[in-house]
Protein backbone atom coordinates (compact mmCIF):
# COMPACT_ATOMS: atom_id res chain seq x y z
CA UNK A 1 0.00 0.00 0.00
CA UNK A 2 1.22 3.49 -1.01
CA UNK A 3 1.59 4.94 2.81
CA UNK A 4 1.98 1.65 4.68
CA UNK A 5 5.30 3.03 5.72
CA UNK A 6 3.46 5.33 7.71
CA UNK A 7 1.46 3.72 9.39
CA UNK A 8 1.53 3.24 13.09
CA UNK A 9 2.81 0.27 15.20
CA UNK A 10 -0.55 -0.43 17.10
CA UNK A 11 -0.42 -1.04 20.61
CA UNK A 12 -3.79 -1.35 22.19
CA UNK A 13 -4.39 0.78 25.27
CA UNK A 14 -1.10 2.72 24.66
CA UNK A 15 -1.08 6.04 26.34
CA UNK A 16 2.52 7.23 25.70
CA UNK A 17 4.21 10.03 27.02
CA UNK A 18 3.21 12.90 24.81
CA UNK A 19 -0.24 13.51 26.27
CA UNK A 20 -2.97 15.44 24.72
CA UNK A 21 -1.68 17.36 21.47
CA UNK A 22 -1.93 20.82 21.97
CA UNK A 23 0.02 23.10 19.13
CA UNK A 24 0.79 21.40 16.14
CA UNK A 25 4.72 20.92 15.33
CA UNK A 26 6.55 24.14 16.11
CA UNK A 27 4.42 25.23 19.18
CA UNK A 28 3.41 21.53 20.75
CA UNK A 29 2.51 21.69 24.43
CA UNK A 30 2.43 18.33 24.83
CA UNK A 31 1.90 17.13 28.11
CA UNK A 32 5.02 15.11 29.50
CA UNK A 33 4.81 13.09 33.15
CA UNK A 34 7.70 14.78 35.35
CA UNK A 35 11.00 12.81 35.12
CA UNK A 36 14.91 12.90 34.85
CA UNK A 37 16.27 15.25 32.19
CA UNK A 38 16.61 13.62 28.94
CA UNK A 39 20.32 12.03 28.46
CA UNK A 40 20.94 14.74 25.14
CA UNK A 41 20.22 17.71 27.74
CA UNK A 42 23.01 15.90 30.09
CA UNK A 43 25.58 14.56 28.10
CA UNK A 44 27.50 16.92 25.35
CA UNK A 45 28.15 13.78 22.87
CA UNK A 46 24.27 12.78 22.32
CA UNK A 47 22.22 11.88 19.98
CA UNK A 48 20.57 15.98 19.94
CA UNK A 49 24.21 17.63 19.42
CA UNK A 50 25.11 15.76 16.29
CA UNK A 51 21.75 16.26 14.80
CA UNK A 52 21.45 19.99 15.74
CA UNK A 53 25.09 20.05 13.68
CA UNK A 54 23.55 19.49 10.74
CA UNK A 55 22.29 22.84 9.90
CA UNK A 56 20.82 22.75 6.91
CA UNK A 57 17.41 21.53 6.93
CA UNK A 58 17.21 19.92 3.72
CA UNK A 59 19.98 17.46 4.03
CA UNK A 60 18.77 13.84 5.52
CA UNK A 61 19.28 13.07 9.02
CA UNK A 62 19.79 8.90 8.17
CA UNK A 63 23.60 9.15 8.14
CA UNK A 64 23.48 10.50 11.55
CA UNK A 65 21.03 8.39 12.80
CA UNK A 66 22.68 4.41 11.42
CA UNK A 67 25.93 5.95 13.01
CA UNK A 68 24.33 6.71 16.49
CA UNK A 69 22.32 3.45 16.38
CA UNK A 70 23.95 0.53 14.10
CA UNK A 71 28.13 2.07 14.00
CA UNK A 72 28.44 2.76 17.44
CA UNK A 73 25.05 0.79 19.23
CA UNK A 74 24.14 3.20 21.52
CA UNK A 75 20.85 3.04 23.05
CA UNK A 76 18.15 5.68 22.53
CA UNK A 77 14.95 6.03 24.74
CA UNK A 78 11.79 7.22 22.94
CA UNK A 79 11.48 10.31 25.34
CA UNK A 80 14.68 11.70 24.24
CA UNK A 81 13.79 11.39 20.19
CA UNK A 82 10.18 13.04 21.52
CA UNK A 83 11.91 15.67 22.81
CA UNK A 84 14.37 16.24 19.82
CA UNK A 85 11.44 16.19 17.40
CA UNK A 86 9.46 19.31 19.12
CA UNK A 87 13.00 20.79 19.52
CA UNK A 88 13.66 20.49 14.94
CA UNK A 89 9.86 21.62 14.85
CA UNK A 90 10.50 24.70 17.07
CA UNK A 91 13.27 25.47 14.75
CA UNK A 92 11.60 24.84 11.87
CA UNK A 93 13.30 21.56 10.59
CA UNK A 94 10.34 19.78 9.42
CA UNK A 95 11.17 17.53 7.17
CA UNK A 96 14.13 16.52 9.75
CA UNK A 97 11.59 16.41 12.25
CA UNK A 98 9.12 13.64 10.20
CA UNK A 99 12.73 11.88 9.37
CA UNK A 100 12.88 11.11 12.89
CA UNK A 101 9.74 10.47 13.84
CA UNK A 102 9.56 7.12 11.12
CA UNK A 103 12.71 6.08 12.26
CA UNK A 104 11.93 5.89 15.92
CA UNK A 105 9.27 3.10 14.67
CA UNK A 106 10.83 1.70 11.75
CA UNK A 107 14.39 1.41 12.85
CA UNK A 108 14.15 1.40 16.61
CA UNK A 109 11.00 -0.14 16.27
CA UNK A 110 9.26 1.91 19.46
CA UNK A 111 5.36 2.05 19.09
CA UNK A 112 3.54 5.15 19.05
CA UNK A 113 0.82 6.28 21.47
CA UNK A 114 -2.36 8.19 20.25
CA UNK A 115 -0.02 11.36 20.59
CA UNK A 116 2.95 10.31 18.39
CA UNK A 117 0.16 9.66 15.81
CA UNK A 118 -1.38 13.27 16.40
CA UNK A 119 2.17 14.48 15.95
CA UNK A 120 3.25 12.49 13.19
CA UNK A 121 -0.03 13.71 11.22
CA UNK A 122 0.93 17.20 11.57
CA UNK A 123 4.08 16.76 10.53
CA UNK A 124 2.78 14.84 7.31
CA UNK A 125 0.66 17.25 6.64
CA UNK A 126 3.47 20.02 6.75
CA UNK A 127 6.24 18.85 4.12
CA UNK A 128 3.80 16.37 2.16
CA UNK A 129 0.57 18.41 2.08
CA UNK A 130 -2.79 17.81 3.35
CA UNK A 131 -3.63 14.92 0.54
CA UNK A 132 -1.00 12.88 1.98
CA UNK A 133 -2.04 13.59 6.30
CA UNK A 134 -5.47 12.69 5.07
CA UNK A 135 -4.32 9.39 3.95
CA UNK A 136 -2.24 8.59 6.75
CA UNK A 137 -5.12 9.22 9.44
CA UNK A 138 -7.42 6.96 7.20
CA UNK A 139 -4.49 4.27 7.42
CA UNK A 140 -4.62 5.13 11.98
CA UNK A 141 -5.62 1.78 13.93
CA UNK A 142 -9.09 2.78 15.69
CA UNK A 143 -7.30 2.08 19.10
CA UNK A 144 -4.84 4.82 17.94
CA UNK A 145 -7.84 7.57 16.65
CA UNK A 146 -8.32 9.07 19.35
CA UNK A 147 -9.01 12.62 20.40
CA UNK A 148 -5.55 13.89 19.33
CA UNK A 149 -5.57 12.53 16.17
CA UNK A 150 -9.20 13.85 15.29
CA UNK A 151 -7.53 17.22 16.38
CA UNK A 152 -4.52 16.98 14.47
CA UNK A 153 -6.79 16.18 11.52
CA UNK A 154 -8.74 19.07 12.39
CA UNK A 155 -6.00 21.73 12.31
CA UNK A 156 -4.63 20.12 9.06
CA UNK A 157 -7.99 21.18 7.90
CA UNK A 158 -8.20 24.68 9.16
CA UNK A 159 -4.72 25.22 8.13
CA UNK A 160 -6.05 24.86 4.43
CA UNK A 161 -8.54 26.60 4.87
CA UNK A 162 -10.58 23.68 3.53
CA UNK A 163 -14.01 25.16 5.83
CA UNK A 164 -16.61 21.76 4.50
CA UNK A 165 -14.05 19.37 5.65
CA UNK A 166 -13.16 21.29 8.88
CA UNK A 167 -17.30 21.61 9.69
CA UNK A 168 -17.70 17.82 8.60
CA UNK A 169 -15.08 16.73 10.48
CA UNK A 170 -15.93 18.69 13.87
CA UNK A 171 -19.40 17.05 13.37
CA UNK A 172 -18.14 13.89 13.52
CA UNK A 173 -15.96 14.36 16.47
CA UNK A 174 -18.51 15.76 18.44
CA UNK A 175 -20.71 12.98 17.48
CA UNK A 176 -18.20 10.57 18.62
CA UNK A 177 -18.11 12.49 22.08
CA UNK A 178 -14.02 13.09 21.51
CA UNK A 179 -14.18 16.88 21.39
CA UNK A 180 -12.58 18.92 23.89
CA UNK A 181 -11.64 22.10 24.37
CA UNK A 182 -8.68 21.71 21.85
CA UNK A 183 -11.28 20.80 18.86
CA UNK A 184 -13.55 24.06 19.53
CA UNK A 185 -10.47 26.39 19.63
CA UNK A 186 -9.11 25.09 16.91
CA UNK A 187 -12.39 26.13 15.05
CA UNK A 188 -12.81 29.80 17.29
CA UNK A 189 -9.49 31.03 15.75
CA UNK A 190 -10.34 29.28 11.78
CA UNK A 191 -13.41 31.17 11.84
CA UNK A 192 -11.56 34.54 13.57
CA UNK A 193 -8.46 34.05 10.63
CA UNK A 194 -11.88 33.77 8.15
CA UNK A 195 -13.59 36.70 9.63
CA UNK A 196 -16.45 34.97 10.39
CA UNK A 197 -17.07 36.74 14.07
CA UNK A 198 -20.55 35.39 14.44
CA UNK A 199 -19.69 31.88 14.05
CA UNK A 200 -16.86 31.98 16.83
CA UNK A 201 -19.34 33.62 19.51
CA UNK A 202 -21.97 30.64 17.92
CA UNK A 203 -18.86 27.94 18.86
CA UNK A 204 -18.38 29.38 22.62
CA UNK A 205 -22.03 29.29 23.24
CA UNK A 206 -22.06 25.81 21.83
CA UNK A 207 -19.18 24.93 23.91
CA UNK A 208 -20.29 26.02 26.83
CA UNK A 209 -23.27 24.06 26.67
CA UNK A 210 -21.55 21.24 26.25
CA UNK A 211 -19.74 21.97 29.38
CA UNK A 212 -16.42 21.92 28.12
CA UNK A 213 -14.41 24.40 30.20
CA UNK A 214 -12.67 26.90 28.02
CA UNK A 215 -8.58 26.73 28.65
CA UNK A 216 -5.89 30.05 27.99
CA UNK A 217 -6.28 28.95 24.29
CA UNK A 218 -10.00 29.97 24.45
CA UNK A 219 -9.59 33.10 26.13
CA UNK A 220 -6.83 34.51 24.05
CA UNK A 221 -9.32 33.71 21.19
CA UNK A 222 -11.86 35.47 22.87
CA UNK A 223 -9.66 38.32 23.68
CA UNK A 224 -8.46 38.95 20.24
CA UNK A 225 -12.61 39.38 19.23
CA UNK A 226 -13.73 41.27 21.96
CA UNK A 227 -10.63 43.94 21.90
CA UNK A 228 -11.33 43.96 17.73
CA UNK A 229 -14.43 45.09 18.56
CA UNK A 230 -13.16 47.41 21.95
CA UNK A 231 -16.23 45.36 23.52
CA UNK A 232 -15.84 46.65 27.08
CA UNK A 233 -19.24 44.74 28.54
CA UNK A 234 -17.84 41.59 27.51
CA UNK A 235 -14.14 42.13 28.25
CA UNK A 236 -14.91 42.41 32.05
CA UNK A 237 -17.18 39.32 31.93
CA UNK A 238 -14.38 37.91 30.27
CA UNK A 239 -11.93 38.74 33.14
CA UNK A 240 -14.38 38.01 35.73
CA UNK A 241 -14.93 34.31 34.64
CA UNK A 242 -10.81 34.12 34.36
CA UNK A 243 -10.50 35.73 38.02
CA UNK A 244 -12.71 32.77 39.68
CA UNK A 245 -10.98 29.98 37.99
CA UNK A 246 -7.78 31.18 37.80
CA UNK A 247 -5.01 30.12 35.20
CA UNK A 248 -6.90 31.14 31.81
CA UNK A 249 -5.16 34.25 31.25
CA UNK A 250 -1.78 34.96 29.19
CA UNK A 251 0.53 37.93 29.95
CA UNK A 252 -0.38 39.00 26.26
CA UNK A 253 -4.39 39.02 26.62
CA UNK A 254 -4.11 41.32 29.63
CA UNK A 255 -1.52 43.66 27.80
CA UNK A 256 -4.04 43.72 25.14
CA UNK A 257 -6.63 44.28 27.07
CA UNK A 258 -4.53 47.28 28.95
CA UNK A 259 -4.45 49.03 25.70
CA UNK A 260 -8.14 48.60 24.72
CA UNK A 261 -9.17 49.97 28.44
CA UNK A 262 -6.53 52.92 28.04
CA UNK A 263 -7.69 53.88 24.64
CA UNK A 264 -11.16 53.94 26.42
CA UNK A 265 -10.21 56.16 29.05
CA UNK A 266 -10.12 53.61 31.72
CA UNK A 267 -6.35 54.04 32.74
CA UNK A 268 -6.85 52.88 36.11
CA UNK A 269 -8.40 49.55 34.62
CA UNK A 270 -5.70 49.32 32.47
CA UNK A 271 -3.11 49.72 35.18
CA UNK A 272 -4.54 46.80 36.51
CA UNK A 273 -4.31 44.35 33.71
CA UNK A 274 -0.50 45.55 33.02
CA UNK A 275 0.20 44.61 36.28
CA UNK A 276 -1.56 40.90 36.29
CA UNK A 277 0.10 40.48 32.72
CA UNK A 278 3.52 41.63 34.52
CA UNK A 279 3.17 38.90 37.06
CA UNK A 280 2.69 35.99 33.96
CA UNK A 281 5.96 37.23 32.42
CA UNK A 282 8.57 34.29 32.53
CA UNK A 283 12.39 33.53 30.85
CA UNK A 284 10.69 31.99 27.79
CA UNK A 285 8.28 35.01 27.21
CA UNK A 286 10.20 37.88 28.94
CA UNK A 287 11.82 39.48 25.26
CA UNK A 288 8.55 39.85 23.93
CA UNK A 289 6.27 40.53 26.96
CA UNK A 290 8.77 42.87 28.60
CA UNK A 291 8.76 44.69 24.78
CA UNK A 292 5.36 45.19 25.09
CA UNK A 293 5.02 46.84 28.06
CA UNK A 294 7.48 49.09 27.84
CA UNK A 295 5.96 50.16 24.92
CA UNK A 296 2.40 50.58 26.76
CA UNK A 297 4.34 52.36 29.44
CA UNK A 298 5.14 54.86 27.56
CA UNK A 299 1.96 55.06 25.72
CA UNK A 300 0.27 55.89 28.90
CA UNK A 301 3.09 58.44 29.84
CA UNK A 302 4.24 56.61 33.12
CA UNK A 303 8.07 57.17 32.31
CA UNK A 304 9.12 55.81 35.97
CA UNK A 305 7.27 52.73 35.38
CA UNK A 306 9.02 52.34 31.76
CA UNK A 307 12.53 53.17 33.81
CA UNK A 308 11.04 50.24 36.30
CA UNK A 309 10.19 47.61 33.98
CA UNK A 310 13.06 47.85 32.13
CA UNK A 311 15.18 47.09 35.40
CA UNK A 312 13.35 44.42 35.95
CA UNK A 313 13.63 42.80 32.74
CA UNK A 314 17.37 42.93 32.81
CA UNK A 315 17.23 41.67 36.30
CA UNK A 316 15.08 38.85 35.25
CA UNK A 317 16.46 38.06 31.78
CA UNK A 318 20.05 39.00 31.91
CA UNK A 319 21.37 36.52 29.05
CA UNK A 320 18.03 38.11 26.78
CA UNK A 321 19.25 41.89 26.92
CA UNK A 322 19.97 41.64 23.11
CA UNK A 323 20.08 44.07 20.60
CA UNK A 324 16.11 44.06 19.90
CA UNK A 325 15.61 45.05 22.83
CA UNK A 326 18.05 47.82 23.38
CA UNK A 327 15.90 49.22 20.17
CA UNK A 328 12.86 48.52 21.71
CA UNK A 329 14.10 50.65 25.23
CA UNK A 330 15.45 53.53 22.68
CA UNK A 331 12.37 53.61 20.44
CA UNK A 332 10.37 54.31 23.91
CA UNK A 333 12.88 56.71 25.44
CA UNK A 334 12.91 58.58 21.99
CA UNK A 335 8.89 58.42 21.61
CA UNK A 336 8.53 60.00 25.03
CA UNK A 337 11.35 62.90 23.89
CA UNK A 338 13.99 61.49 25.53
CA UNK A 339 16.75 61.89 23.89
CA UNK A 340 19.54 62.16 26.49
CA UNK A 341 17.94 58.55 27.95
CA UNK A 342 18.28 56.97 24.80
CA UNK A 343 21.61 58.05 24.33
CA UNK A 344 22.52 56.27 27.79
CA UNK A 345 20.93 53.16 26.56
CA UNK A 346 22.97 53.67 23.52
CA UNK A 347 26.49 53.78 25.31
CA UNK A 348 24.89 51.07 27.86
CA UNK A 349 24.19 48.92 24.75
CA UNK A 350 27.39 49.44 23.27
CA UNK A 351 29.49 49.02 26.33
CA UNK A 352 27.85 45.58 26.67
CA UNK A 353 27.84 44.14 23.11
CA UNK A 354 30.46 43.26 20.56
CA UNK A 355 28.01 42.53 17.45
CA UNK A 356 26.95 45.55 15.48
CA UNK A 357 23.65 46.27 14.99
CA UNK A 358 22.76 49.56 12.85
CA UNK A 359 19.32 49.60 13.81
CA UNK A 360 20.12 51.40 16.80
CA UNK A 361 22.46 53.27 15.67
CA UNK A 362 19.65 54.29 12.88
CA UNK A 363 17.64 55.26 15.84
CA UNK A 364 19.70 57.77 17.29
CA UNK A 365 20.70 59.30 13.60
CA UNK A 366 16.75 59.35 13.11
CA UNK A 367 16.11 61.39 16.25
CA UNK A 368 18.83 63.58 15.67
CA UNK A 369 18.12 64.69 12.09
CA UNK A 370 14.23 65.30 13.13
CA UNK A 371 15.67 68.06 15.78
CA UNK A 372 18.40 69.17 13.33
CA UNK A 373 20.75 67.92 15.34
CA UNK A 374 23.03 67.63 12.11
CA UNK A 375 26.36 67.82 14.05
CA UNK A 376 25.55 65.08 16.54
CA UNK A 377 24.53 62.73 13.79
CA UNK A 378 27.56 63.24 11.72
CA UNK A 379 29.83 62.52 14.83
CA UNK A 380 27.90 59.32 15.98
CA UNK A 381 28.52 58.21 12.33
CA UNK A 382 32.50 59.20 12.47
CA UNK A 383 33.06 57.55 15.79
CA UNK A 384 31.48 54.23 14.36
CA UNK A 385 34.08 54.49 11.58
CA UNK A 386 36.57 55.26 13.65
CA UNK A 387 36.11 52.01 15.36
CA UNK A 388 36.46 49.72 11.82
CA UNK A 389 32.73 49.71 10.81
CA UNK A 390 30.88 50.85 7.99
CA UNK A 391 28.00 52.26 7.88
CA UNK A 392 25.03 50.55 6.03
CA UNK A 393 23.52 52.45 2.81
CA UNK A 394 20.49 53.39 4.83
CA UNK A 395 21.91 55.08 7.55
CA UNK A 396 23.77 57.57 5.36
CA UNK A 397 20.27 58.18 3.11
CA UNK A 398 18.74 58.95 6.60
CA UNK A 399 21.89 61.60 7.46
CA UNK A 400 21.04 62.45 3.62
CA UNK A 401 17.45 63.49 4.62
CA UNK A 402 18.44 65.38 7.95
CA UNK A 403 20.23 67.68 5.10
CA UNK A 404 17.35 68.07 3.14
CA UNK A 405 15.19 69.09 6.11
CA UNK A 406 18.18 71.34 7.13
CA UNK A 407 18.15 73.06 3.68
CA UNK A 408 21.67 72.03 3.10
CA UNK A 409 20.75 70.59 -0.48
CA UNK A 410 24.41 70.37 -1.60
CA UNK A 411 25.16 67.93 1.28
CA UNK A 412 22.32 65.95 1.26
CA UNK A 413 22.45 65.48 -2.50
CA UNK A 414 26.49 63.75 -2.04
CA UNK A 415 24.96 61.49 0.95
CA UNK A 416 22.05 60.38 -1.59
CA UNK A 417 24.54 59.50 -4.11
CA UNK A 418 26.69 57.82 -1.31
CA UNK A 419 24.30 55.61 -0.25
CA UNK A 420 22.88 54.82 -3.36
CA UNK A 421 26.55 53.84 -4.24
CA UNK A 422 26.94 51.60 -0.94
CA UNK A 423 23.17 49.54 -1.02
CA UNK A 424 23.89 45.75 -0.95
CA UNK A 425 21.93 43.17 0.26
CA UNK A 426 18.96 44.09 -1.97
CA UNK A 427 18.25 47.26 0.15
CA UNK A 428 15.52 49.40 -1.90
CA UNK A 429 15.50 52.84 -0.65
CA UNK A 430 11.92 55.09 -0.89
CA UNK A 431 12.28 57.85 -3.60
CA UNK A 432 12.23 61.16 -1.28
CA UNK A 433 15.20 61.96 -1.34
CA UNK A 434 16.31 60.89 -5.36
CA UNK A 435 13.53 62.85 -6.03
CA UNK A 436 14.55 66.10 -3.91
CA UNK A 437 18.21 65.56 -5.33
CA UNK A 438 16.68 65.74 -8.93
CA UNK A 439 14.62 69.14 -8.15
CA UNK A 440 18.28 70.18 -6.81
CA UNK A 441 19.60 69.30 -10.17
CA UNK A 442 16.82 70.60 -11.87
CA UNK A 443 17.18 73.92 -10.24
CA UNK A 444 20.97 73.92 -10.92
CA UNK A 445 20.12 72.84 -14.84
CA UNK A 446 22.56 70.15 -14.10
CA UNK A 447 21.93 67.47 -16.37
CA UNK A 448 24.82 64.97 -15.66
CA UNK A 449 24.23 65.08 -12.19
CA UNK A 450 20.39 64.13 -12.77
CA UNK A 451 22.00 61.64 -15.39
CA UNK A 452 24.17 60.21 -12.55
CA UNK A 453 21.80 59.78 -9.97
CA UNK A 454 19.17 58.12 -12.00
CA UNK A 455 21.74 55.69 -12.82
CA UNK A 456 22.90 54.60 -9.79
CA UNK A 457 19.18 54.51 -8.79
CA UNK A 458 18.70 51.83 -11.99
CA UNK A 459 21.22 49.27 -10.22
CA UNK A 460 19.11 48.70 -7.58
CA UNK A 461 15.76 49.19 -8.71
CA UNK A 462 13.50 50.18 -11.97
CA UNK A 463 13.03 54.17 -12.40
CA UNK A 464 9.65 55.03 -11.96
CA UNK A 465 7.33 57.67 -13.42
CA UNK A 466 8.26 60.11 -11.16
CA UNK A 467 12.03 59.75 -11.54
CA UNK A 468 11.71 60.15 -15.11
CA UNK A 469 9.44 62.97 -14.62
CA UNK A 470 12.20 64.73 -12.13
CA UNK A 471 14.79 63.93 -15.12
CA UNK A 472 12.48 65.72 -17.69
CA UNK A 473 12.49 68.60 -15.43
CA UNK A 474 15.95 69.10 -15.54
CA UNK A 475 16.40 68.37 -19.03
CA UNK A 476 13.88 71.17 -20.37
CA UNK A 477 15.19 73.62 -17.90
CA UNK A 478 18.36 73.08 -18.81
CA UNK A 479 17.14 73.67 -23.01
CA UNK A 480 18.30 70.07 -23.70
CA UNK A 481 16.38 67.76 -26.12
CA UNK A 482 14.44 65.43 -24.82
CA UNK A 483 13.37 62.46 -27.08
CA UNK A 484 15.79 60.06 -26.19
CA UNK A 485 14.97 60.65 -22.57
CA UNK A 486 11.13 59.84 -23.94
CA UNK A 487 12.28 56.82 -25.99
CA UNK A 488 14.10 55.02 -22.92
CA UNK A 489 11.15 55.78 -20.86
CA UNK A 490 8.68 54.15 -23.22
CA UNK A 491 11.42 51.31 -23.03
CA UNK A 492 11.00 50.90 -19.51
CA UNK A 493 7.47 50.14 -20.33
CA UNK A 494 6.02 54.03 -18.86
CA UNK A 495 3.88 55.66 -21.37
CA UNK A 496 3.76 59.34 -21.29
CA UNK A 497 0.96 60.78 -18.93
CA UNK A 498 -1.12 64.02 -18.58
CA UNK A 499 1.45 65.00 -16.44
CA UNK A 500 4.08 64.12 -18.55
CA UNK A 501 2.40 66.11 -21.36
CA UNK A 502 1.95 69.33 -18.67
CA UNK A 503 5.67 68.85 -17.95
CA UNK A 504 6.38 68.95 -21.68
CA UNK A 505 4.04 72.31 -22.39
CA UNK A 506 7.01 74.34 -22.92
CA UNK A 507 8.85 71.80 -25.02
CA UNK A 508 6.33 71.88 -28.18
CA UNK A 509 9.42 72.92 -30.78
CA UNK A 510 11.31 69.85 -29.95
CA UNK A 511 8.89 67.11 -28.89
CA UNK A 512 6.00 66.03 -30.34
CA UNK A 513 3.12 65.05 -27.46
CA UNK A 514 3.05 61.16 -27.37
CA UNK A 515 -1.33 61.75 -26.81
CA UNK A 516 -2.60 62.21 -29.60
CA UNK A 517 -4.28 66.05 -30.27
CA UNK A 518 -7.23 65.47 -28.34
CA UNK A 519 -5.19 65.75 -25.26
Amino acid sequence: MMYQRLLPRVVVGGGGGYGVFRRLCAAAEETVSPSPPPVWRQQGDSLYWRISAVSDPRLPLGPVLEQWSLVEGRPVEKRDIQSIIKTLCRRHRFTQALELSMWMTDRRHLHLSAGDVAYRLGLICRVHGLDRAVAYFDGVPIQLRQHQSYGALLKCYANAKCVEEAEDLFEKIRGLGVSDSYTYNVMMKFYLQMGQVEKVHSMYQAMEQSGIALDIFTTDILVSVYTAAEDIEEIEKLLEKANSHGGLMSWHAYATIAKVFMKAGFQDKALQALQESEKLINRKNGKVAYGFLLSTYADLGMNSEVDRIWDVYKSKVPASACNTMYMCRMSVLLKMNDIVGAEKAYDEWESRHVNVDFRLINLLVDAYCKDGLMEKAEALIDDFIKKGRTPLANTWYKLAAGYFKDGQASKAVDLTKKALSSATNGWIPDLTNVLMSLNYFMDQKNVDGAEEMASILHNLVPLTRDVYHGLLKTYINAGKPVSDLLDRMKKDGIEADVETDRILAGESSRYTPLHNASH
